[in-house]
């Protein structure tokens, strides 16, 4: 595995378009929409690149105007697109984004246009590719999220294939619990989640999707539900706890004024992989993480930039 690698972090995920709405209020009296890039493992990888940590993107999009976007756009923030695929057959996924204003908070509803997307047919045939192949044998961090794994089969195959052990490398994996996408397989959903986390280097996981994913409660309850992980970072809407082996490091959230959390933990997960990768201490790698969540919830983008 070469020492300096073009991109240190690739990703693998489903790229999405959302729609987000210039005003607050029900889709059907929003007249005007904000077309952006989205999707987690796509987020993080915009988020590193802005802290000059190069990332790359294994994906599949459709071969249409919302994939060539998808493209674009990851492109226009540095990220590598080598490996994606187009799809002439199955169409990029999309999102809606309802807002509207809450007591304190806004509120945020999504609406999902992803059913056999292209994103969804990602395969351990798509990592075999030369040129998703080639990113992996040099990547240092390769990460993906428990979103991933809800949308196919396939999709789950190719997560445990990227999660197959190579010298050097470190696993990353953001648990992302979305009941929605279990719908039916709640059961089996928690069991995949929790598998690869447990087979994950460094693993990102909310309070409350740690309750419904390992039925922990507290950061020390967790951590001895899931020993296997070096690193294990823990999330709350108040700051995070980080543990690297038994070491801990925690953090408060920092001041800021809250317009909307989409894409946050994906840039919170980002923050802290730029730590890593760039040799900061625990406690270094969750105050940068901090930071750049805080810059994503200031907007309504998912991503940062």
């Amino acid at each position: 595995m070469p020492d300096s690698p073009q991109f240190p972090v690739v990703v693998m995920g489903e790229g999405l378009i959302v729609f987000v709405p210039e005003t607050d209020g029900p889709l059907a009296e929003v007249p005007l929409f904000r077309r952006s890039l989205a999707g987690a493992e796509l987020n993080v990888a915009v988020a590193l690149s802005h802290v000059d940590v190069p990332a790359a993107v294994i994906s599949r999009v459709g071969e249409d105007g919302f994939g060539e976007f998808v493209v674009a756009e990851l492109g226009r923030h540095g990220v590598g697109t080598d490996a994606i695929e187009k799809d002439p057959h199955a169409a990029t996924g999309l999102y809606v984004k309802e807002l509207a204003p809450g007591a304190g908070r806004r509120s945020t509803r999504m609406h999902y246009y992803r059913s056999a997307s292209a994103g969804s047919l990602l395969s351990p045939e798509t990592l075999r590719a030369p040129a998703a192949s080639a990113l992996l044998d040099a990547a240092r961090i390769v990460h993906t999220t428990g979103v991933t794994s809800a949308l196919s089969d396939s999709c789950l195959s190719a997560q445990r294939e990227l999660f197959t052990e190579r010298p050097g490398q470190l696993r990353s994996f953001s648990a992302h619990w979305r009941a929605a996408l279990w719908r039916g397989r709640e059961d089996d959903g928690q069991q995949v989640v929790a598998e690869l986390a447990r087979s994950a280097d460094i693993v990102f996981v909310d309070v409350d999707d740690a309750a419904e994913i390992f039925g922990a409660r507290g950061e020390d309850e967790l951590r001895a539900a899931v020993p296997e992980p070096r690193l294990l970072v823990i999330t709350r809407a108040d700051g995070a706890t980080a543990f690297d082996g038994a070491d801990r490091a925690e953090t408060p959230l920092i001041d800021f004024t809250l317009v909307e959390p989409t894409g946050a933990a994906d840039a919170f997960a980002a923050g802290f992989l730029a730590g890593i990768v760039s040799g900061l201490s625990l406690a270094g790698s969750l105050a940068r993480a901090n930071r750049l969540a805080t810059r994503v919830m200031s907007s309504t983008r998912d991503h940062v930039g």
